[in-house]
């Protein structure tokens, strides 16, 4: 039965995949090991209302929600995904890699790690090997020490996290630290960004609004065959960029 359910997310997920790309926006990645409150987090984020239960495979459907980034117009989609295990019985594994494909297409991959549990260090490594075998491992990643009000001593935590590179400690209960997590993926976003120099047909004016919403753009000239730009785009607007 739940490998059933799980071929149906991979269909449900394709499909949804397939109409982003014809109104391309960028995707950012919930990944974690189960009960890491992805979840929540993204309950705090944006009040989808999706499933939070401290549950195996809770979120077996992931859900993708719209968030605006802080400090401009930039609206990017926060996608949840399953969550990771170790041990994950044999005949299950091939259908469980497949309802992570969504990672694949994603901008930036978030990281939720429950920093409070005993175990973290090797849920962290499990969640990291999995993005390796998935071959995604060098995405832009952020990583979201989640839970740091159930920490026993939560200052030396958020001190630690400080010290780490795009590493940000928060409670997706609270919503303690959010604004710090939000300026990290939006960091990622840029530096992810793509510099392409582009010939856009005048007809293709809706898609020069795109690179001007979603894209930094550093120079235009207009020639007879229509507006040559040079600019920094997001990986999701390659694909429509490119001839």
């Amino acid at each position: 039965a739940l490998r059933r359910e799980l071929q149906a997310v991979r269909t449900h997920r394709a499909a949804h995949r397939s109409r982003r790309q014809d109104a391309p926006i960028p995707v950012v990645a919930l990944v974690g090991y189960t009960n890491a409150g992805k979840s929540t987090l993204l309950n705090t984020m944006t009040d989808a209302g999706v499933l939070a239960e401290d549950k195996l495979f809770a979120t077996l459907d992931p859900t993708t929600r719209k968030v605006r980034l802080p400090g401009g117009n930039l609206e990017v989609l926060f996608s949840d995904t399953v969550g990771f295990i170790q041990k994950l019985p044999t005949q299950l594994v091939a259908a469980f890699r497949a309802t992570l494909e969504e990672i694949a297409s994603a901008s930036v991959v978030l990281h939720v790690l429950d920093v409070s549990a005993d175990n973290a260090p090797a849920q962290c490594a499990a969640v990291l090997q999995v993005l390796e075998e998935l071959g995604v491992q060098d995405l832009p990643l952020v990583t979201a020490w989640n839970k740091i009000d159930a920490c026993a001593d939560s200052a030396a935590v958020r001190a630690l996290a400080a010290s780490r590179a795009d590493t940000v400690a928060i409670s997706g209960a609270t919503g303690e630290g959010l604004a710090q997590l939000m300026a990290a993926v939006s960091g990622k976003l840029a530096e992810s960004m793509v510099e392409m120099e582009v010939l856009l047909p005048y007809s293709a004016g809706a898609l020069l609004d795109e690179v001007h919403k979603m894209g930094k753009v550093s120079s235009t000239a207009y020639t007879e065959l229509g507006t040559r730009l040079t600019a920094r785009v997001p990986r999701c607007l390659i694909g429509k960029l490119q001839p």
